[in-house]
């Protein structure tokens, strides 16, 4: 039983760490949009806030190709 309480503390733990990292990169490429652009609207943002891991990492691969919010969407697509 303590062993199952254990994995079970070893997996959240885990999950909340993914979360954590992925929160820190969405702020970096939000201030780095906002950076090159100038402007993100409300709904650029919301969109980048809800992205998967996969479309994080999109952007991030994609960052000095992108000129407009246009751009942004292209690559979470």
């Amino acid at each position: 039983m303590c062993q199952a309480i254990r994995d079970y503390g070893k997996e959240n733990l885990n999950k909340g760490k993914s979360i954590g990292r992925n929160e820190g990169i969405i702020q970096t490429l939000i201030r780095q949009l906002k950076s090159k652009l100038g402007y993100l609207s409300k709904d650029t943002l919301t969109t980048i806030q809800s992205c998967t891991q996969e479309q994080l990492d999109s952007l991030t691969v994609h960052i000095f190709d992108i000129d407009s919010e246009k751009d942004i969407l292209h690559y979470l697509q």
